[in-house]
């Protein structure tokens, strides 16, 4: 992991966790906030990940799409139902992560799919 690549770990976190709380309700509305995220996500993909790591982070982010998108039916309703405000945070905290890791993790399925198509 370069030094690049940590800060841009550490930079991403800090806006998801900031963008997931104060961004907006249940979802960052903030572009620049969205920006940020996004690129950090580009360069966690590109430097951070390696191919021992690919399966994992491919399953978690795709479990923080999966949860983010769920928490906009009805089988969310009773955690809003529990505490509106709490809700909104927990959804726009894995809304937000799930902007930071889902570059990432497109990055990571095409360099996996271009390293398994490589002849030997």
């Amino acid at each position: 992991m370069t030094t690049l690549g940590k800060a841009a770990f550490i930079v991403g976190v800090f806006f998801a966790i900031f963008g997931g709380i104060w961004g907006g309700i249940d979802v960052p509305t903030n572009r620049a906030v969205i920006a940020i995220l996004i690129v950090a996500g580009v360069i966690i993909g590109l430097l951070n990940i390696t191919a021992r790591e690919a399966t994992a982070v491919l399953l978690a982010t795709m479990a923080l799409v999966l949860i983010g998108m769920w928490s906009t039916t009805t089988a969310f309703w009773p955690v809003f139902h529990l505490s509106h405000g709490l809700a909104e945070n927990v959804v726009g905290l894995v809304v937000a992560f799930a902007l930071l890791m889902a570059p990432s993790a497109i990055i990571v399925a095409v360099k996996t799919v271009i390293a398994v198509a490589r002849p030997d």
